[in-house]
């Protein structure tokens, strides 16, 4: 199994346990009235009395409100029932809060739909597509399909290889290239090895203006972004501005130039 879908697993089972006691222990007595054994409880401790004409329980003195355990129980530890019955009335009683259920029953919906959409979909997607097929040959799959498949997985070297297939399928679209720099850079972190996809990308040549244009600019913020190495974006810079004169690539890499102090 792959480790982030086991780590939001893990997520989910604590979301859902937490939902579940929360729910369980802000489900008991609603009203938060006491009972009639409860008020008794609280007139037998000498600090309340019940009122006959509105059926509740009174504080004897103003400082019934705010007794300690001592007090309470008159010297004693108070029985549990009598403290139970004593924090209800002072609105204290330990319980689940309706608030904090429905904020966890909200968190696993979300982690539970993003797990649906990130790992479940993209299975049953694929699956479909073999049926679509058949079972009695091997389907071939979208490699572009594929590799994003393998990207909401997190698993990126699966994804690269998908897009250097789909780059053999297609040699004419950038994107496979672009993706796999991508990956490379940010996700695996190694920037020399992204430099050498794209290099090995315009090596192939017969690109359009725009797309080998694009190519040298990713260099250039690699060079420059990830590598601090300004000389050679100044150099790739100058090399967009021989290749490219009178264009807009022309005028953005002069622009740029300057920034860096090149020109």
């Amino acid at each position: 199994m792959d480790k982030k879908l086991f780590f939001y697993l893990l997520i989910l089972a604590g979301l859902l346990t937490a939902t579940f006691f929360s729910a369980r222990s802000s489900g008991g007595n609603d009203s938060g009235e006491l009972t009639t054994h409860e008020m008794t409880l609280l007139e037998d401790s000498g600090h309340f009395e019940i009122n006959q004409h509105t059926d509740t329980v009174e504080p004897l003195f103003d400082q019934s409100q705010g007794l300690s355990l001592e007090e309470l129980g008159n010297g004693d530890k108070p029985e549990p029932a009598l403290l139970t019955a004593y924090q209800k009335f002072t609105g204290e009683e330990k319980g689940g809060s309706p608030l904090i259920t429905f904020a966890l029953f909200i968190a696993s919906g979300i982690l539970t739909g993003f797990l649906i959409v990130a790992y479940v979909l993209p299975n049953l997607v694929q699956r479909a597509s073999e049926e679509v097929f058949g079972s009695s040959e091997k389907a071939k799959a979208d490699p572009l399909a594929t590799a994003q498949s393998h990207v909401a997985q997190g698993n990126w070297e699966a994804a690269i290889a998908a897009y250097q297939e789909a780059a053999e399928a297609d040699p004419s679209n950038r994107l496979p290239w672009v993706e796999i720099a991508a990956l490379q850079l940010d996700r695996l972190e190694e920037p020399d090895t992204a430099l050498a996809t794209l290099n090995q990308a315009l090596e192939r040549g017969n690109w359009r203006e725009n797309d080998e244009a694009f190519f040298i600019f990713r260099k250039i913020d690699i060079h420059e972004s990830r590598r601090d190495d300004h000389d050679r974006a100044i150099e790739l810079l100058r090399e967009v501005i021989a290749k490219f004169p009178q264009t807009r690539h022309s005028a953005n890499a002069n622009h740029k130039l300057r920034a860096l102090g090149g020109v």
